[in-house]
């Protein structure tokens, strides 16, 4: 299958969504053991805020037994366990008009945690996280952050204090676009940065920690191989010099975020024993970026993400759900 392939991977992966979720109502124990992924990627994030709209929509509520998110996908993830994953695309539409992104020129650009805070707790728009909820829910919830030492690993979001999402504003918190975050972990505090500076694509750490049979990859952008070629050539240059204040550490791990990105995508298509997808954007979507911030074009890409999840859905579901 090739770049031009929006799902990577066997479709009928998504069957186990609907397995799940119908031996749950009827009180039965679950058939699979399905592990969850949010990928990264700032304001395109709101594709999988979209993917898990549709999903909400055919009923399936509880389905996910351990979910993972890196960076923007913890506000989606976040929504979705509160039970109103439609208010995670407003989300990031209010992101979009309140300065959260500035209009600066890159090599100047900030991001506005604060305004994201304000979002996730409801502040100026619907709230989008019930905590309470998001502890009672049966799906257990990690985000990925990273040290300052340059260590990335994953936090329980659920128990992440004050809250969690203070636990998504570290996971979201990119070295040179915002400060890092402090976060209550168990006993102690720590400050903490975005989790893509190390572990971009948790497939490893994830599949070593829950055990899943079932693996869903939803990703905010392409795979790294197909991203543009100036991208792919200069952040690492980039990175080494717009984080030079940085520990040495951290500004490394950062510097080779995508081709950590590729190496974990590689090891994804060479699973055995576990029945995987993953839902990407192919290049013939609205052409939106981590920064873009024009509503009419992330509307346009949050309509087409649900179109495509909600066809996905209906293709996998079985007949006898039909």
């Amino acid at each position: 299958m090739g770049h031009d392939v929006k799902l990577k991977g066997d479709a009928q992966t998504l069957r186990h969504l609907f397995e799940n979720e119908e031996a749950l109502r009827a009180g039965h124990a679950v058939p699979h053991r399905i592990l969850l992924i949010g990928t990264g990627g700032g304001m395109c994030c709101i594709r999988i805020a979209a993917y898990l709209t549709a999903w909400r929509d055919a009923g399936l509520e509880r389905a996910v037994d351990h979910a993972i998110t890196v960076s923007g996908s913890g506000g989606a993830i976040g929504a979705y366990l509160s039970g109103f994953p439609h208010r995670a695309v407003r989300m990031f539409e209010q992101l979009a008009v309140s300065g959260f992104v500035s209009a600066d020129p890159w090599y100047r650009r900030r991001l506005s945690l604060a305004h994201l805070a304000d979002v996730l707790r409801g502040m100026h728009s619907p709230i989008a996280f019930d905590q309470d909820l998001i502890r009672a829910h049966r799906t257990s919830w990690h985000v990925v952050v990273t040290r300052l030492s340059g260590e990335s690993f994953l936090l329980d979001a659920k128990c992440a204090k004050p809250d969690a999402a203070q636990a998504v504003l570290a996971s979201s918190a990119f070295p040179h676009l915002t400060q890092p975050i402090l976060v209550g972990v168990g006993e102690t505090e720590e400050h903490l940065v975005d989790g893509a500076c190390g572990m971009p694509l948790p497939i490893l750490a994830g599949v070593k920690r829950f055990r899943p049979d079932t693996l869903i990859v939803l990703a905010s952008r392409p795979h790294p191989k197909h991203l543009p070629w100036l991208e792919r050539r200069l952040w690492p240059l980039v990175a080494r010099a717009a984080l030079r204040r940085l520990p040495v550490a951290l500004r490394k791990s950062a510097a080779a975020m995508s081709r950590a990105m590729a190496a974990e995508a590689d090891r994804l298509e060479r699973l055995k024993r576990i029945r995987w997808c993953r839902v990407t954007p192919n290049g013939a979507e609205v052409p939106i970026e981590p920064w873009t911030t024009d509503i009419s074009m992330l509307r346009r890409a949050a309509d087409e993400a649900t179109a495509f999840m909600r066809q996905a859905l209906r293709a996998a579901k079985p007949a006898r759900q039909i």
